[in-house]
């Protein structure tokens, strides 16, 4: 690979095109994605609320065809004539013959009112027992101990006369007839005494024809190719459309409420399951069908959704490569210029007035090759002025050296004579150059600071004599800091020669350094003339004019000027002062 090729598959224009192609894409893609799922579920959602709404509608007829049933055993139970036929309360044999006959009549009537009755089993434990199949009416003896002792009899004489379902299944009672006993719809209720209903008299079992049943499961539509079944309280299947699953596990568990939906897998595949249960006997009336026949008409959502995605990405790639260009281009104008300027051209100027960002880059381009430009320039005049800054350097050097040494020399000179106040002031005057000068430094340490200030103080009290008593009292923790060399000798010149002097008599001066937070504060305060109020106000006025003219109070202005340049704007000068009674000057500096 080529540099050219490298630094075009290395651009900014191509990782642009990159970031701005995989963020639309993978934005229109999960964008597709989240809503074809959305709509999947919304799809999903109604088509399960109305599947559960026909279960709830086709639970209601179910619950009238059950009724119906419920409602011709309560005829059966509660007929005198049985009653009478069961216990054998006869007065003679023309009684019990005549009874039999209405009994048969009450049952030809009830079995012909609907068609759908197969067979019905009074079972007595007393005198007799009845049967009714197809249409044949049949006086039976007494119920046969064996029987008694079935699980289906015991469970029906235990309810206590109320129903007990069996669904659709072999009928309890077994012919002795080689035909295969088809299956039938069966429930059974216990026959109380009237006169007594502590007393069983015996069963009821009444068969069903479960055409009826299973018609109704096959004609509940879900529109979904899906299965109806009717489960028990265990979920076992009682009756569906087909008759195929009877007696069996349903294969899904049902939660404890009575009525809702659920998704679960049923053989391997997942379905919807809607449930909804029957008040009559608490079973539940379940349809079942494949999520897949559910939700057919989201795969064509699904599949315009891709053509959305694959459509869009196509337009994407086209924004993505425009986009690139347009951010491209003025990276490439700003490169050659570069160029340019790397090559030794500093005349190289970018004309192109944006107002964006990069227009922002051009003029600083612009303003930074045209400071270089000037800067070489410079440079040749600052090597012609090199040599002499160096020469006045070392006469400079030379002169502080021999100026130290004069006064020395005075100083001893004087000591030899013993001039003591000449001695002091020359001593003095030698300590203070040396510091002042310190080697061109415009900081010095607080200590030194302090020595510097030490030394003007010393001359100045050979020239007052006793017209001033001085007090300096310093925070040890101060010493190493650095501050500007001549920031705090003005300030105490000031207060001498304004405040003290003209003051009758002797007067005092306080000097102290304290710290508080990080930040220093140096006080002067004297007890001299003071100053007058309207003079106070000028004064103050004064420092806080920033301009440079020249006039009265400039030393004060030109050194609180220099502080605030230094320190910042929360540094300066404050002054305190009450006519005739003295003046405090206070600068606040923060420490470094």
């Amino acid at each position: 690979m080529n540099l050219h090729s490298y630094l075009k598959w290395r651009s900014v224009g191509y990782k642009l095109f990159i970031l701005f192609f995989v963020s639309m894409s993978a934005s229109i893609v999960l964008m597709g994605y989240l809503s074809y799922h959305k709509a999947n579920d919304i799809i999903s959602s109604k088509v399960s609320q109305v599947a559960w709404q026909t279960v709830q509608q086709a639970d209601r007829r179910l619950e009238l065809m059950l009724n119906e049933y419920v409602n011709r055993s309560l005829l059966v139970f509660g007929n005198k004539e049985i009653q009478k036929g069961i216990i054998g309360k006869y007065q003679d044999s023309y009684d019990q013959s005549y009874n039999n006959q209405l009994i048969s009549q009450f049952l030809s009537n009830l079995v012909n009112v609907k068609n759908d009755t197969l067979s019905i089993y009074i079972l007595g434990e007393r005198s007799a027992s009845y049967r009714f199949v197809n249409g044949g009416f049949t006086e039976l003896p007494v119920v046969s101990k064996e029987q008694q002792s079935e699980d289906w009899y015991q469970q029906i004489r235990a309810a206590n006369g109320q129903i007990v379902w069996y669904g659709i299944r072999t009928p309890l009672i077994q012919t002795n007839t080689d035909e295969i006993q088809k299956p039938v719809f069966v429930l059974g209720r216990a026959i109380k005494n009237f006169d007594n209903l502590d007393q069983t008299l015996g069963i009821l079992i009444m068969e069903f024809d479960p055409a009826p049943i299973q018609q109704f499961l096959s004609e509940v539509d879900f529109q979904a190719q899906g299965t109806t079944y009717i489960v028990d309280t265990d979920n076992t299947i009682m009756a569906d459309g087909n008759g195929t699953q009877n007696m069996r596990p349903l294969g899904v568990k049902l939660p404890a409420i009575h009525s809702g939906y659920l998704t679960d897998s049923v053989e391997g595949e997942e379905a919807m399951v809607v449930y909804d249960q029957l008040t009559i006997n608490h079973w539940r009336l379940v349809g079942i069908a494949p999520i897949h026949n559910l939700i057919s008409d989201s795969r064509e959502i699904g599949y315009y959704t891709i053509y959305l995605v694959i459509g869009f990405s196509l337009v994407a790639t086209a924004l993505a490569l425009l986009v690139a260009k347009q951010m491209h281009k003025p990276v490439r104008v700003l490169m050659r210029s570069m160029g340019k300027a790397r090559d030794g051209d500093f005349e190289v100027q970018i004309a192109d007035e944006r107002s964006d960002e990069f227009g922002m880059l051009y003029r600083s381009f612009n303003k930074m090759v045209s400071r270089i430009n000037e800067l070489i320039n410079e440079v040749y005049v600052q090597k012609l002025l090199k040599k002499e800054i160096q020469l006045k350097m070392m006469a400079s050097q030379i002169n502080a050296h021999f100026l130290y040494n004069t006064l020395d020399s005075i100083h001893w000179i004087a000591r030899i004579h013993k001039v003591d106040e000449i001695s002091t002031m020359i001593f003095g005057l030698s300590k203070y150059l040396r510091i002042s000068l310190s080697e061109g430094n415009d900081f010095v340490t607080i200590r030194e600071s302090a020595e510097l200030l030490e030394s003007y103080l010393a001359i100045q009290k050979v020239r007052y004599q006793d017209k001033f008593h001085v007090t300096m009292q310093m925070d040890p923790s101060l010493l190493n800091y650095r501050v500007l060399k001549f920031v705090f000798q003005p300030l105490v010149e000031n207060a001498i020669y304004h405040g003290l002097e003209n003051k009758r008599g002797s007067g005092r001066l306080h000097i102290r350094w304290i710290m508080e937070d990080h930040i220093l504060f140096f006080e002067v305060e004297d007890d001299g003339i003071g100053i007058e109020a309207t003079k106070l106000m000028e004064l103050e006025e004064a420092m806080s004019r920033e301009d440079g003219s020249e006039g009265q109070h400039f030393a004060l202005r030109n050194i609180n000027s220099q502080i605030k340049l230094t320190y910042g704007k929360e540094s300066g000068l404050y002054i305190e002062s009450t006519a005739g009674v003295g003046t405090k000057v206070t600068l606040i500096l923060p420490l470094r």
